[in-house]
């Protein structure tokens, strides 16, 4: 019997598919090399395997970094090796995800399975709140969802920070031939105010909603679809649109003995036959390769894509776009909820006494609380990203001008709101 060789996996996901793919890679490997493979499993967390990963002192002791946001693999970059799968897909992207290292000539990690973003919901919880599945993005800002939402700050999550580009690009809108993102602003702030707390942690989010705490959670599929397999009256939808993200997984470029099992496990790990175990558990990214319900394929006519998605709008702009939320939302998260109470009180009394004055401080307070979106246009992050060569040099001026403007958007906000009340009474 030939001495087996090894091959060392650092993941972020569950066991179960990890093991299962492990020992399918066993045997496939025993078929096409003729000898046995021997596959150590190592779990942890993403930003604890980048840690492994660069640390530039310690040997890592794994050949395979499998899962986390593609921020940290591009950051990692230096440490991950080069390689051309034989089973390299043809598109580099699909519907504007990468499916692999698109800043390097010859990969450097392709994309081991897709999430998007949506909703985790559970039944039991909605109906003791006598609530409804949302069935579109919209649908989150009736008054009813109101204090049942729960999410991580998207300007703190590598995972959820896809969420604000998702949204804006989802109501991005165009008037007399300018591109303008009101509408998707003026729904992140509203958001905001319904979203009593950030949580740490889109784990955290996913164990509230499966244990019943809070019945909605905005956060990546692949959370949702782990809780599923215990909890059958736990549920996820895309609503009516989602951006896709890559997994990825790569070759450390430290390892000397198990380079060649390393290639051959990248190559087995995005055959369809590999992929239809993905399907399982997650979306793959083989266009054959069979998914297990409720998960959808990605490359199905009914997956819900956005139509006409900007990518290269979204690499010029994603970081801008971060700090301008941070600015606006994270940071102003309780004066906004502050803001929102008395908007709602005053609307109640201009409903019953709708006089002039009323009306008028109201729509003012109504144009302080929504003026995130029309603070800065489409053309400005173009503007900016040229200034600041590529939003990295000189942009506190711009952070602090934000900072300042939603301090006093949201304090005019209020003190119009109570004013439209006091004209009302």
């Amino acid at each position: 019997m030939p001495h087996p060789a090894h091959l060392r996996i650092l993941h972020t996901h569950p066991h179960q598919m990890v093991n299962e793919v492990a020992n399918d890679f066993k045997a496939w490997y025993q078929q096409k090399y003729g000898r046995p493979i021997e596959v150590t499993l190592t779990q942890t967390d993403p930003q604890s395997a980048f840690e492994t990963v660069t640390n530039a002192y310690i040997e890592p002791e794994v050949d395979i970094w499998w899962g986390g946001p593609i921020s940290l693999f591009e950051e990692a970059g230096n440490n991950l090796l080069s390689y051309n799968s034989t089973q390299k897909n043809e598109n580099a992207t699909y519907r504007s995800c990468p499916l692999m290292d698109l800043r390097s000539s010859t990969p450097k990690w392709y994309a081991a399975s897709l999430y998007g973003l949506g909703v985790m919901y559970n039944g039991h919880a909605l109906d003791s709140f006598n609530l409804q599945v949302p069935q579109n993005w919209n649908d989150l800002l009736r008054q009813e969802y109101e204090g049942n939402i729960t999410m991580v700050d998207p300007a703190g999550s590598e995972f959820t920070q896809p969420f604000i580009m998702l949204i804006i690009q989802n109501t991005m809108f165009t008037v007399n031939g300018v591109q303008n993102w009101t509408q998707g602003w003026e729904f992140l702030v509203r958001l905001s105010a319904f979203v009593k707390e950030y949580d740490n942690s889109e784990t955290e989010s996913a164990l509230k909603v499966a244990a019943g705490y809070i019945p909605l959670a905005v956060l990546p599929d692949f959370y949702a679809y782990d809780k599923m397999a215990s909890y059958p009256h736990v549920g996820f939808t895309y609503l009516d649109a989602t951006i896709l993200q890559p997994d990825p997984v790569a070759i450390l470029n430290r390892t000397d003995t198990h380079t060649s099992e390393a290639k051959a496990f990248i190559d087995y790990l995005l055959t369809e036959q590999a992929q239809n175990i993905i399907g399982k558990y997650r979306l793959p990214v083989h266009e054959n390769a069979t998914v297990s319900p409720p998960r959808i394929n990605p490359f199905s006519v009914s997956f819900p894509h956005i139509q006409d998605y900007n990518n290269t709008f979204q690499e010029i702009g994603k970081e801008i776009v971060k700090d301008y939320y941070l600015a606006w939302v994270t940071v102003r998260h309780e004066a906004i909820e502050t803001a929102w109470e008395e908007i709602k009180e005053a609307n109640k009394t201009v409903a019953v006494n709708p006089n002039e004055n009323a009306t008028c401080y109201y729509r003012l307070a109504w144009n302080n609380f929504t003026y995130a979106g029309y603070y800065m246009n489409r053309t400005q992050i173009d503007a900016l990203c040229n200034e600041t060569s590529g939003w990295i040099e000189n942009i506190t001026t711009y952070l602090i001008e934000w900072l300042e403007a939603s301090a006093d958007a949201y304090s005019y906000a209020l003190e119009n709101a109570k004013k439209s009340k006091e004209a009302a009474e």
